[in-house]
Parts: structure tokens; C-alpha cells; sequence
């Protein structure tokens, strides 16, 4: 028959340790009277407890035999649970401080033998499950994904926030240095690693492509506030949308619509239109029109030549040739003409021709702005003549210089 006593002595010698799953408990129970209580089927109880509140987290029971010692070893997480109790796996241990209240019953009851605050819990406890492994200077774990901000990560390390995600790397001194390197493959072959480094206030994008060398990573490329430098050649500093180039700068690259701009201005610009048939002009004495008998286009590479309204139109500014010529078919008459561009200056008028002459031209280097229009006219120095142009020998052409 068990002897019953009112008080025991449990944790004479007590140690904790940490389990994968659970926590190992071993203890030395004596009675009342310092008595060993040896070879005897006892119950002891353990519960976790919660915050400064002591919210009950987790309760179990065992029924251990001791040994011949008094000695009893347990694993907390792997008892009994008491009725109502959640699962070990649910102590939150990162959440707030947790105690553990033990209680045993070697005859006459459960005595409680008190509470103690765990002061340590490894992380291999804290997670649930143990992922990690350490050696003595590590802290690792070699096949699992990890996510930060979800459950259910597709790399080796996941970062989701439905407002911002980054990482963060921070060194005390200019002079230190913060990296991220790629690498794929073994270091060996004439394959290539990749590193982007922050060393003394500049961002290096570096390489190493020479693997079975000692020269290592090899700078490449530099960002700073001065702006973008490449292994050789040129800080950049500057995209430009500025489609003339006129900065000649050193330090900007032009974006693609600046570009397409610049080489649309450079296009050669010629053109040569024709006209077709016969032309009566009726050209009162002291008077002229325009010759708009253009219908032919030979070619025109920046479409300027308007075939509506018979005129060439600058497609930018700058510096043109122009050429025209009138292939008269007169009775022969007294009558003089000439011809001219709008674009014309007095002095540069052509030379006056009498009606019977075959044909007359005028040609000039003119300075047109975007989206001056020039057109050919037709005086008449004499009273009132008819001009019967032929449009089939007449043309109309220029390009810019």
C-alpha cells in the first residue's frame, strides 16, 4: 500500500532540455522526508502558460515509472493532453513570455510544485517544426523555401506585402561595403558570376568571367550622383529626348524617339515633279501667275511636294536648291516673259525672254523655315499675250543642302 505524504520534493535535481518536438524534462522525486521515491508508478502534470496573465496554453498529463534513483525523464509535448487543452504544436513562444507550472501525484493527489518562466526557447521550438540547423558559427537550412509574408513560397526566399517589400542591407561605414552576388554553376568553366556591390558611395555592377583565374570580379559598370559610368569610355548622365542633338554632349544617350527624330530631319530631302500636256496661261501685260502644272511625280523622298496644291512645302529648316524650268510653245511674238520663285528677291529675278525662246529656267540656294511653301510664277513684260506652257518639258525640282 503507497505510503501518503503532504509534501514532496520534486525537482531536487531538475534539467531542461530542447527538442526537436518537445521539451525533455528530468527530475529526481523524493518524499517528504528526503526519501528517494524509487521503482514507482507516479503522475506528473506539466502546463504552459502564457503572459504575465497566465493563460493556460497547453496541459498534459504522464504516468512515468520512476527508477531505481527516483529518476523520472519526460518530454514535454508528447503527454497526455488534458481535456480542452490545444496542441503543443499551437504554443505561440515568440508571441510573449511563457512559465511552466509542474504538479505530481505520488499517492494522495496532485501537489503543485510551483511555476518557473522558461528564460530560453531555441527557434527550432518557436517555429513548431524545426527547419533550421546550426553549427558554431551558423544558423541554416538546406532544402526548404522560405516565406516572409506568405505561406506558400515558390523560392528559396519569398517576400509579400500588399504595400512594400524589399530588403534592406546596412553597414556602418562609408568605407564598408553591402553586395548581392549571382551565381550559377560551379566556379570553375568559362562561365560568369555577377555582383552589384555598394563600395564607398559608388553602386559597381561587377563580373568575373576569367573563373579559373585569381583576378576576380572586375568592374564593369558604376553608378554614382554623377551618373552612369561603363568600364570605358564616358560618364552618362543624361537620356535625352532633344531630337536635333544640338547639346553635343559627352554625358547623354538620346532616347529612341529623339533618335528617330534626328534621322528623320537627316533624310535627304529631293523632289521632281513634272507637268503633262499643254498649258494656256492668258497673262495681261505687267502681270504674272503661278504655274501650277505639276501632275507628274518623279520622286519625292520626304513627301514635301504638295500634289494639291501644286507647291513645295520645307519639311525643316535650312538651306535648299531649287530648280525650274518652262518649255514654251509660242507663235513667235514680241511679247517677253520670265519666271521666278516666290521665295525670290528682286535682284534674283531670271532673265527676261521673248515669247519664241523654247524654254526658260530660274535656280537658286534658298533659306526656307519648316513649312515654307515656294511655287513658280510667270510674268508677262509686254501687253496682253497668251503663254502656252508645255507641261511635258517643263519640271520642278530641289533638294536640301
Amino acid at each position: 500500500m503507497k505510503t501518503k505524504f503532504t509534501f514532496l520534493l520534486v525537482m531536487f535535481i531538475t534539467t531542461m532540455t530542447f527538442a526537436q518536438n518537445g521539451i525533455n524534462y528530468k527530475a529526481v522525486i523524493k518524499d517528504n522526508l528526503g526519501n528517494v521515491v524509487a521503482n514507482d508508478l507516479i503522475q506528473v502534470q506539466f502546463r504552459i502558460l502564457e503572459g504575465l496573465a497566465q493563460t493556460d496554453v497547453y496541459s498534459e498529463t504522464h504516468s512515468p515509472t520512476t527508477d531505481a534513483n527516483g529518476v523520472v525523464i519526460l518530454n514535454i509535448g508528447e503527454g497526455a493532453l488534458l481535456s480542452g487543452s490545444p496542441a503543443f504544436s499551437t504554443v505561440d513562444w515568440a508571441n510573449d513570455i511563457h512559465y511552466l507550472e509542474v504538479s505530481v501525484n505520488i499517492g494522495d493527489g496532485l501537489q503543485n510544485l510551483g511555476i518557473t518562466e522558461f528564460k530560453t526557447v531555441p527557434y527550432a521550438i518557436t517555429s513548431g517544426d524545426k527547419f533550421w540547423d546550426k553549427d558554431s558559427n551558423h544558423v541554416y537550412v538546406l532544402s526548404e523555401n522560405i516565406g516572409i509574408g506568405t505561406n506558400s513560397p515558390s523560392e528559396r526566399l519569398e517576400i509579400n506585402d500588399l504595400n512594400n517589400a524589399g530588403i534592406s542591407l546596412e553597414v556602418p561605414l562609408l568605407s564598408n561595403t553591402s553586395k548581392i552576388e549571382f551565381r550559377n554553376g560551379l566556379e570553375t568553366g568559362a562561365h560568369t558570376f555577377y555582383k552589384i556591390e555598394n563600395r564607398s558611395d559608388n553602386l559597381r555592377f561587377e563580373i568575373d568571367s576569367d573563373l579559373n583565374s585569381t583576378s576576380g570580379f572586375q568592374n564593369k559598370m558604376t553608378l554614382n550622383y554623377s551618373g552612369l559610368s561603363l568600364e570605358n569610355g564616358t560618364r552618362i548622365n543624361e537620356f535625352s529626348t532633344d531630337g536635333t542633338l544640338s547639346g553635343n554632349s559627352h554625358n547623354a544617350v538620346p532616347t529612341e524617339q529623339a533618335v528617330k527624330e534626328y534621322v528623320d530631319n537627316k533624310t535627304p530631302v529631293l523632289f521632281k515633279v513634272r507637268g503633262s500636256g499643254f498649258a494656256v496661261k492668258d497673262i495681261d501685260g505687267g502681270t504674272e501667275v503661278e504655274t501650277d502644272i505639276w501632275a507628274v511625280e518623279v520622286y519625292d523622298t520626304a513627301n514635301s511636294f504638295n500634289t494639291i496644291t501644286d507647291r513645295f512645302v520645307a519639311p525643316s529648316s535650312g538651306y535648299y536648291f531649287l530648280h525650274a524650268v518652262i518649255r514654251q510653245s509660242n507663235f513667235v511674238t514680241p511679247a517677253y516673259f520670265r519666271i521666278r520663285f516666290n521665295v525670290d528677291t528682286a535682284s534674283q529675278y531670271t532673265t527676261i525672254v521673248d515669247g519664241d525662246t523654247v524654254k526658260t529656267e530660274v535656280s537658286g540656294i534658298y533659306y526656307l523655315s519648316a513649312g515654307q511653301q515656294v511655287y513658280v510664277l510667270l510674268r508677262n513684260y509686254s501687253v496682253g499675250e497668251d503663254e502656252r506652257m508645255d507641261g511635258s518639258g517643263s519640271w520642278f525640282e530641289g533638294y536640301k543642302l
